[in-house]
């Protein structure tokens, strides 16, 4: 995978001084390191913000390494906040399933097969939701796209997130398959953003 470039310019345009520069390059690759479950780019952006609003008060900061840590880490907080966990409970022999024997992370082939799978025992309302999910939708933009109300759309994600987990665990009220494959403990949470 290449690298994602930073673009630190100021609010003018102009390059950012070096030492704005040097303290944001260190926030970014700190982050992308710890970070790996998000995006490059949207980590590219929020270093990106973070540059220019360091250029706005260069004057009042004394220790811009230190700034720019801390000032990653609130935007990544921000990030968070706008773009909930979906958390689904499985069980270790399902670990086992998508990582093999060496507990080795699940390629996103078998996420996707996975993923298919579930929406293909969803309800229709239910596989809307999971699409604005994958889109990084919060119940602010799901209310709006279902004409609901906030509270109305937390509580229908809710609801999606729960049909999801009985269609993992295999509790759900749906008919049980002849071949059943999953286990009933379940002990680890997989959270996916």
């Amino acid at each position: 995978m290449a690298a994602t470039l930073l673009h630190l310019v100021d609010e003018h345009g102009a390059p950012v001084p070096s030492q704005v520069r040097l303290a944001v390059e260190s926030a970014y690759r700190w982050a992308v390191r710890d970070y790996r479950h998000i995006d490059q780019a949207v980590l590219a952006g929020l270093a990106e913000s973070v540059a220019v609003g360091m250029c706005r008060r260069l004057d009042q900061i004394e220790f811009p390494r230190r700034y720019a840590f801390a000032a990653l880490t609130g935007k990544l907080q921000e990030w968070y906040r706008a773009h909930p966990v979906v958390e689904i409970a499985i069980g270790p022999d399902d670990i086992d399933r998508f990582n093999g024997p060496r507990r080795m992370a699940a390629s996103a082939t078998e996420m996707n097969l996975l993923f298919s799978e579930i929406k293909a025992r969803l309800s229709e309302r239910d596989r809307q939701i999971l699409v604005l999910l994958e889109q990084d939708l919060g119940p602010k933009e799901i209310a709006k796209a279902f004409d609901i109300s906030y509270v109305a759309a937390a509580k229908a994600i809710q609801r999606a997130r729960d049909r999801m987990t009985a269609i993992l665990s295999g509790t759900g009220t749906e008919s049980k398959e002849v071949d059943e494959e999953m286990p009933r403990s379940r002990t680890f949470n997989l959270k996916i953003w």
